[in-house]
């Protein structure tokens, strides 16, 4: 049996480890994604977490290879939520498509360990604009703009204003791209 000190050290240590925990996560707004990446990353190496821990220190080193890229550093700010948003976009399309590959290949399992890992990386980005409401804001911007085919793909999508962090730029072009095709057919 343990000494009462050490259980009650560890017991403390527990609810503090609960208390940073549950504060961190109702500051979520006020904290930058890098910055609740870096706490989540203490977390998870106090609770020994093998799960989150390899995905957390993963989106972290992309993050400082983007800072230290001589083509990206100059821009890239680990303190932008947009910069960050960009880079977790990324991971997240790696993570979809090794699903889609161990889906086709017969290995189930490590398509739902890959499922995992995309579910702890979408936790870091904020609420992803669905399909219907880039739509809907392309259609306005089209309209507002007057232009149709693929030449107004440009001046659309600078004025969309959709950050990478709200839906990848890739999703917002391809649907752009379809709008403006559907009116020039019409």
């Amino acid at each position: 049996m343990a000494p009462p000190h050490i259980c009650l050290h560890t017991r403390r240590a527990s609810l503090v480890f609960l208390r940073r925990h549950l504060s961190s996560a109702a500051d979520t707004q006020r904290e930058s994604i890098h910055a609740r990446l870096k706490n989540d990353l203490k977390a998870a190496m106090k609770a020994k977490d093998k799960t989150s821990l390899p995905v957390i220190k993963g989106v972290l080193s992309d993050i400082l290879y983007a800072e230290k890229n001589p083509v990206t550093g100059a821009t890239f700010s680990k303190d932008s939520d947009i910069d960050v948003a960009a880079v977790v976009q990324r991971a997240i399309q790696r993570r979809r498509e090794s699903i889609q590959s161990f889906a086709d290949g017969g290995r189930p399992d490590l398509a739902s360990a890959e499922e995992t890992k995309l579910e702890i990386l979408s936790g870091y980005l904020p609420t992803q604009l669905t399909t219907e409401q880039i739509e809907a804001r392309a259609g306005d911007v089209i309209s507002h703009l007057g232009v149709s085919g693929i030449k107004g793909m440009g001046p659309v999508m600078r004025e969309m204003g959709i950050s990478p962090a709200q839906a990848p730029k890739g999703k917002v072009a391809e649907v752009v791209k379809r709008l403006l095709t559907a009116n020039r057919s019409c």
